[in-house]
C-alpha cells in the first residue's frame, strides 16, 4: 500500500499507523504539526480493481480493522483499469502527499515504465507504507472443461495455435506475464484477453466467455 509523496522514500514504515505519524524529511513544520493529529479526518483506500474480487475483499476488510484502531472511517474507492495501475498512478499525480489518500500498489506499477511512457515514476511519486500479503497464482478452467490437467490445455494450444484463450487481469499484470512465460518455455501461442480485475474475470469464465483464466486467489471460493 502506498501514499503520494512529493520526496522518494528513504526507508520502508513498518505499519500504516507509522507511516501516518512520519513527516517526510524536509517537509514543512505545518506539515509536521498537521502529521503528530494524524488522523484527525476520514482516509481514502484506492483499490485498483473492480469490487468483490479477491484483493478488494482482503483490502476492505483491511480497511474495516484499521478504521477500528485509528478511529477514523476509511473510504474505500475502486479505480481499476491499466492492469491495475490506473487508480495509484492517478492518485500520484492529484493527491496531496498528506497519508489521507493512500492505495494498493500493484507490482505492475514497477513494469510499465519499462513497456510504455508514463506521467508518473513509480520510486518518486510514491511513499511506501507497509507490505499487506502476497498471493497464490493458478490457472483454473470451469469444471465441464474439457482441459483436465495444465498438460492437456497446453497439448490444446500445440495442436490448436492461436486458438486457446485466457483472461488475466490487465495487460502487463503478473498473471498475465506469467502465462507468457509459460507459453514461451512450451512454445505455444496463447490469446490472452486482458480483464480490469479478478471480479469480471472469474464472471467471464463461469460465462464461457474465456477458456481458462491465470489469477492470483479471486478463484478461491470456486474451486
Amino acid at each position: 500500500m502506498t501514499r503520494p509523496t512529493e520526496h522518494a522514500p528513504t526507508l520502508r514504515r513498518r505499519s500504516l499507523l507509522l507511516a501516518g505519524v512520519a513527516a517526510s524529511a524536509g517537509a514543512a513544520p505545518w506539515v509536521a504539526a498537521q502529521a503528530q493529529a494524524y488522523p484527525s479526518r476520514p482516509i481514502t483506500l484506492i483499490i485498483p480493481w473492480p469490487a468483490g474480487g479477491s484483493t478488494d475483499r482482503h483490502l476492505r476488510t483491511l480497511a474495516e480493522l484499521a478504521s477500528k484502531h485509528l478511529g477514523q472511517a476509511i473510504t474505500v474507492e475502486n479505480r481499476p483499469g491499466a492492469g491495475g495501475t490506473l487508480g495509484p498512478s492517478t492518485m500520484a499525480q492529484t493527491a496531496k502527499p498528506d497519508g489521507y489518500t493512500i492505495a494498493q500498489f500493484p507490482l505492475g506499477l514497477l513494469r510499465m515504465p519499462h513497456m510504455q511512457k508514463t506521467s508518473w515514476d513509480p520510486l518518486n511519486d510514491f511513499t511506501y507504507i507497509i507490505g499487506v500479503s502476497g498471493y497464490t497464482f493458478g490457472l483454473t478452467v470451469k469444471a465441464d472443461s474439457p482441459y483436465k490437467t495444465f498438460k492437456d490445455y497446453i497439448e490444446a494450444a500445440r495442436q490448436r495455435p492461436g486458438e486457446i484463450n485466457y483472461g488475466s487481469t490487465g495487460t502487463g499484470s503478473s498473471p498475465h506475464l506469467l502465462m507468457e512465460e509459460l507459453a514461451g518455455n512450451a512454445k505455444v501461442k496463447l490469446v490472452h484477453v486482458p480483464f480490469k480485475g479478478n471480479a469480471d474475470l472469474q464472471a467471464a469464465l463461469l460465462g464461457g466467455h474465456v477458456m481458462a483464466q491465470s489469477d492470483a486467489s479471486g478463484w478461491d471460493k470456486y474451486v
